[in-house]
């Protein structure tokens, strides 16, 4: 989908794709992705070497801000058990925010080489199938098998099915609630240039940095959030019980 004003045009769910095997692969979904799963490593082993236990720098204290926060909203829900969540729930939450960022770098091609995965089904469909199967297996792991399958007949037998529905809707939910903001902003942004008037769209040439902002500073941090936010959450039964 592409709106064009002055020459300017925003392309929403369009990519740039090869043919490998037979299977289409988007690969600026792929490249952005992997630019930004460099970047949230780089930073994580740059602090490594220069974090201090005196005054921090600015990078540092954004960084131990960010975790503070999830380290709290971990330990407010699930105690000292959930500690382990945290450098998952963070980890999440930097990779999506970054990868929504990369947006704001101008590449002169449209579609752009850097689009925001998570406009992408395909990047949050991952992003959530992982969460949830490790939520599955650390409840496992955690609760043992027998308390598992018995949370399934919780709170009456008769509930089984649906419990077991709940549980295969939520890589679904998960997926399409990051895909469809991220993915929404871009269209509602092309329905207000096509519904205004052509006189005061023409003193705005720079409509698509426009959207990037839009999508990339307002909406990619709350859907980062939000991600990581619902991760903790399922983690919650996984490790504290179902109880």
């Amino acid at each position: 989908m592409s709106s064009g004003v002055l020459a300017v045009t925003i392309d929403i769910g369009t990519h740039i794709t090869w043919k490998v095997f037979g299977q289409t692969i988007n690969v600026d979904t792929v490249l952005s992705t992997l630019v930004a799963g460099a970047i949230v490593l780089g930073v994580g082993f740059y602090l490594r070497a220069k974090a201090t236990s005196g005054v921090p720098g600015r990078l540092q204290l954004a960084v131990e801000t960010i975790l503070s926060a999830v380290d709290g909203e971990v330990t407010s829900t699930m105690g000292e058990a959930g500690r382990p969540i945290v450098p998952l729930a963070f980890t999440l939450f930097a990779l999506i925010l970054i990868a929504n960022w990369l947006e704001l770098i101008p590449t002169g091609h449209s579609p752009q080489y850097l689009p925001p995965p998570a406009a992408d089904l395909n990047f949050t469909a991952a992003l959530a199938l992982f969460v949830i199967v490790l939520v599955h297996v650390t409840w496992i792991r955690k609760q043992g098998l027998r308390r598992y399958l018995g949370h399934y007949l919780k709170p009456f037998k008769a509930m089984v099915l649906l419990n077991v529905i709940e549980e295969l809707i939520k890589p679904f939910t998960l997926a399409f609630r990051l895909f469809g903001n991220i993915f929404a902003g871009g269209v509602l942004l092309l329905l207000a240039v096509d519904l205004l008037p052509a006189k005061l769209i023409a003193p705005i040439p720079l409509v698509d940095v426009v959207w990037k902002l839009f999508s990339g500073v307002l909406i990619g941090p709350m859907q980062a959030f939000i991600f990581a936010l619902l991760t903790i959450v399922y983690f919650e039964a996984a490790i504290a019980g179902s109880e």
